[in-house]
């Protein structure tokens, strides 16, 4: 018996091993191969990888607020007392699959899929539904019919993404239909502001990585300056049709697209669409020059008899030599609708930077000019001086809207942020040593036609605490004074001024910026500590002045300074604090108080601390306590004090 199995065995090893080597061979094409074995002979077509990835992310914050805040007076809404969050009250998915395959050696296409619950404060159908107690299914039968799920909102998050490589004898040619692309072209014509990554690690943003190691993440930003972001760091969203041509003859390249960007989306059946690309010559490394454009064209109605949009066309050049770098992008713009049509504007920057060395000082000198006629919200800088037409009366960041941000008014921005009507230079600095590095600058600019008599700029200090006061929506000309304007994980204030002539503004405003970040590291009983610190400082006023104005001649000054630190208890373990102050001064020719008397005149703390928790190779606990307090000595109803709890479970795979 033993012997027939034996020779059972040895009869299919022959037979697979004769297959293999004639589905194989390239000498015998002749010849009739087996169709048993373990290696066909023809490739059966079909997907050739699958890959799926992701991450699951849990959120959850507690709130308690110790004074009755207003959060529209009107309504005579207030903070409540206590309140528990369990996610964020945006379009942030709790869980997210990432879904990618190639069906062949040119083709490849991918999907995002994700769950999460789009809570709208009422009992109703929304993104997803928030199920009532009543008819939550019983724990012993989970899933009964037809009950409502929980968590019933599984849908595309970014689309189904379609792209295709092919190499060519002149180059290679990629093309992306559908879905959402994240892509930058230029910084006027198709980018996000990056800045000079200045910022506190304290509180985490909803896509921010773990790290390979608890402490990775602050090793990082001490040695790079940044961190780890994904896709969408410095590109803008587009879904339509985007196609590239690299590596062409004589260093040629280009791109083409053509669909919607963050501007044209949303449920309005009324047209609407954007344009535009590139060509770009290269002369060797970081040596090119490019001609960008991008188009949007938006329609007042279904029958596309009116439009309104705008128009960008920029020349960008790069040129390096033994480490000096020249950069520039030069260009126009215009907007156009049924209540605006001022003709083309100019638009430039342009930037010098030294070579980077341990041995001395890394200098960027900035200098921008932008016309209050360009409007273009895919660019990096904002639109502070035109109002922008709206072709129904939703409120913008409203489902169903199809209106586009109002402008900010004369805004108060991080340094090297632009914004229209605005002229400005920029002198920044960066130099590092193994153990302290500094990272700093100042910046002075001017409007270029005085604007609206209004000012406004945010709080530093709990921004992120502060916008997350009013949930479910993305309200304007709310707080005790009608002044905060909330918008995504952060919120800003507008002031009044009162220096025109008859309504009519005849001060052009000056503004002025510093910043500077120290980033110290060490070693505590042979564990790392990092010591991290960011100040910033601006003024705004009728006259130009090289630094910044701290006296009354100023409308608005406001100082912050936040203080953190990051020590390794252990392999697993990472321990936080953080400290924060803010003050804010107003002159009398801003607003002022009916019963004081007196302007702005606002403090701001902020005290936190927190743990890293590793709980696997690719899951983090992350736990953040703060006590906050804010409040203004002239208004007094605009005055608050609390502390929030927050926890995130955030798990790779």
């Amino acid at each position: 018996m033993n012997r027939r199995l034996l020779t059972l065995f040895f009869f299919i090893l022959c037979s697979a091993v004769m297959s293999s080597l004639f589905a194989q061979s390239d000498s015998l094409p002749q010849k009739k191969s087996f169709d048993i074995g373990l290696f066909p002979k023809k490739d059966p077509g079909g997907l050739k990888t699958l890959q799926v990835s992701g991450y699951y992310r849990f959120f959850a914050t507690y709130t308690t607020q110790q004074l009755p805040y207003y959060l529209n007076q009107a309504a005579n809404d207030t903070v409540r007392p206590k309140s528990l969050f369990i996610g964020d009250d945006s379009q942030l998915p709790n869980l997210l699959l990432n879904v990618s395959t190639r069906v062949s050696e040119r083709t490849s296409f991918g999907f995002d899929i994700y769950m999460f619950q789009f809570l709208t404060g009422n009992i109703k159908p929304a993104y997803g539904t928030q199920v009532p107690d009543s008819l939550k299914p019983n724990t012993q039968d989970p899933l009964p019919l037809p009950v409502v799920r929980l968590g019933s909102s599984l849908s595309l998050n970014l689309g189904l993404n379609l792209h295709g490589s092919f190499k060519t004898n002149f180059g290679n040619l990629n093309v992306h239909v559908g879905g959402t692309q994240w892509y930058a072209m230029s910084d006027l014509t198709m980018a996000s502001f990056k800045g000079y990554n200045r910022y506190i690690l304290f509180e985490r943003n909803p896509w921010d990585p773990i790290g390979t190691s608890i402490n990775g993440r602050y090793d990082q930003y001490f040695e790079e300056g940044a961190i780890d972001q994904d896709e969408r760091w410095g590109n803008r969203a587009f879904f339509g049709l985007l196609l590239e041509g690299n590596t062409l003859p004589r260093g040629f390249s280009f791109a083409v697209l053509t669909g919607k960007t963050e501007l044209n989306g949303g449920f309005s059946t009324i047209p609407n669409y954007s344009y535009g690309g590139k060509v770009k010559k290269d002369f060797g490394p970081n040596n090119f020059v490019s001609l960008n454009t991008i188009n949007s064209i938006s329609y007042t109605d279904s029958l596309a008899q009116t439009k309104f949009g705008f128009n960008m066309a920029t020349v960008e050049f790069g040129f390096m030599h033994r480490g000096f770098a020249l950069f520039g992008e030069v260009g126009g713009g215009n907007y156009y609708s049924p209540n605006n049509d001022d003709g083309w504007g100019e638009a430039l920057q342009l930037k010098f930077r030294t070579p980077a060395t341990l041995k001395i000082p890394t200098f960027e000198l900035h200098y921008f000019r932008i016309s209050p006629k360009v409007v273009n919200n895919n660019a990096v800088f904002w639109n502070t001086a035109t109002p922008e037409y709206s072709a129904n009366d939703i409120p913008a960041g409203a489902i169903g809207s199809s209106a586009v941000l109002q402008p900010f008014g004369s805004s108060i921005v991080r340094l090297g942020q632009m914004t229209n009507n605005r002229t400005g230079l920029n002198l920044n600095i960066e130099t590092g040593k193994k153990k302290l590095s500094f990272s700093g600058g100042l910046g002075t600019s001017s409007e270029i036609t005085p604007a609206a008599a209004v000012i406004t700029y945010g709080h530093p200090v709990n921004q992120y605490t502060r916008s997350r006061f009013w949930r479910w929506e993305f309200p304007a000309n709310v707080g005790p004074y009608q002044r905060y304007s909330d918008i995504y994980r952060d919120m800003y204030e507008t002031v009044n001024l009162s220096d025109d002539s008859s309504g009519v503004v005849v001060n052009k405003k000056y503004f002025n910026v510093m910043e500077g970040q120290f980033k110290y590291r060490t070693k505590v009983s042979g564990h790392e500590l990092f010591v991290f610190a960011l100040f910033q400082l601006n003024s705004v006023q009728s006259k130009w002045s090289p630094v910044i104005v701290v006296n009354e001649n100023a409308y608005v000054r406001q100082y912050a300074s936040e203080f953190e630190a990051y020590y390794r208890l252990s392999r697993l373990l990472m321990l936080s604090a953080y400290y924060g102050y803010e003050r804010t001064i107003g002159n009398y020719l801003t607003d002022i108080d009916e019963v004081t008397r007196r302007p702005l005149n606002q403090y701001g703390h902020g005290i936190g601390g927190g743990l890293d928790v590793a709980l696997g190779k690719n899951t983090r606990l992350y736990l953040r306590q703060r006590f906050f307090y804010f409040k203004d000595e002239s208004f007094e109803l605009d005055y608050f004090k609390g502390r929030e709890f927050t926890v995130e479970l955030k798990s790779f795979f």
